[in-house]
C-alpha cells in the first residue's frame, strides 16, 4: 500500500518558494541543469521521481517538488513515514510553507510596485496585517 501523497498547489514561483523556505529555516537540496532527483518514499518502490527539489524533514524521508504541465508546483510526500519518522504532520508543514509562500510573493510586489512597509503586525489568529506607502 502506497504512503505516497500528491498535493496541488498555489506556488508557480520558485524563487518565492526559496524565500519561503528560507526564512522557516527549512533546508533544501535543488536539482541542477535540467536534472530531476528522487525522493525516498518508506516501502519498496515508493520513491518519488522527477522532483525538482526535495525540502529536507530531518529524516531520510524528504517532501519533493515537482512542475505541473500547467507550470504550477505540486507537493508529493510520504506524509506517513515523515509524521512517523520526525513526528511533523502534513497540515502543520504545508500551512506553515504556504503562509510564508503567499507571505514573500506579496512583500516582493509591494516592494516592487514603489511601496514601502510601515507597519507589520501579526494578530493572535496569525493574520499578517501590513500597511504599505508610496511617495510620489
Amino acid at each position: 500500500m502506497s504512503h505516497i501523497s500528491k498535493i496541488d498547489t498555489k506556488i508557480q514561483n520558485m524563487d518565492y518558494l526559496k524565500k519561503a523556505l528560507h526564512a522557516l529555516g527549512m533546508e533544501y537540496l535543488q536539482a541542477e541543469n535540467g536534472q530531476k532527483l528522487t525522493v525516498c518514499g518508506y516501502g519498496k518502490n515508493e520513491d518519488i521521481n522527477g522532483c525538482l527539489m526535495e525540502i529536507k524533514t530531518g529524516s531520510k524521508y524528504g517532501i519533493g517538488i515537482r512542475q505541473t504541465v500547467e507550470g504550477k508546483y505540486e507537493i508529493v510526500a510520504d506524509w506517513w513515514a515523515i509524521e512517523t519518522f520526525t513526528g511533523q504532520k502534513q497540515d502543520e508543514i504545508l500551512n506553515k510553507l504556504t503562509r510564508q509562500y503567499a507571505y514573500e510573493t506579496v512583500m516582493d510586489k509591494v516592494k516592487n510596485m514603489g511601496y514601502s512597509v510601515v507597519q507589520e503586525n501579526e494578530d493572535a489568529k496569525q493574520n499578517v496585517r501590513i500597511t504599505v506607502r508610496r511617495w510620489k
